[in-house]
């Protein structure tokens, strides 16, 4: 029993990383499934998840560029 608590709570935790990420994405305008490592080590970053900080970078359009 005890085990499939646990189970239960790492896929729960794993699901809300996933859609934290995916609106970060969303909100800077970029795939959440290609967005170059810097990008995605500044989204953990900022959801202080670990990662790294690194300076965004963005297109004319407003879109986070690949980095």
């Amino acid at each position: 029993m005890f085990f499939e608590i646990a189970k239960f709570a790492m896929d729960v935790s794993g699901l809300n990383t996933q859609q934290k990420v995916a609106e970060w994405a969303n909100a800077n305008k970029i795939n959440p499934f290609d967005m170059g490592a810097k990008n995605y080590q500044r989204c953990l970053w900022d959801l202080k998840l670990g990662g790294k900080y690194h300076e965004l970078e963005y297109d004319e359009d407003g879109s986070l560029k690949y980095q």
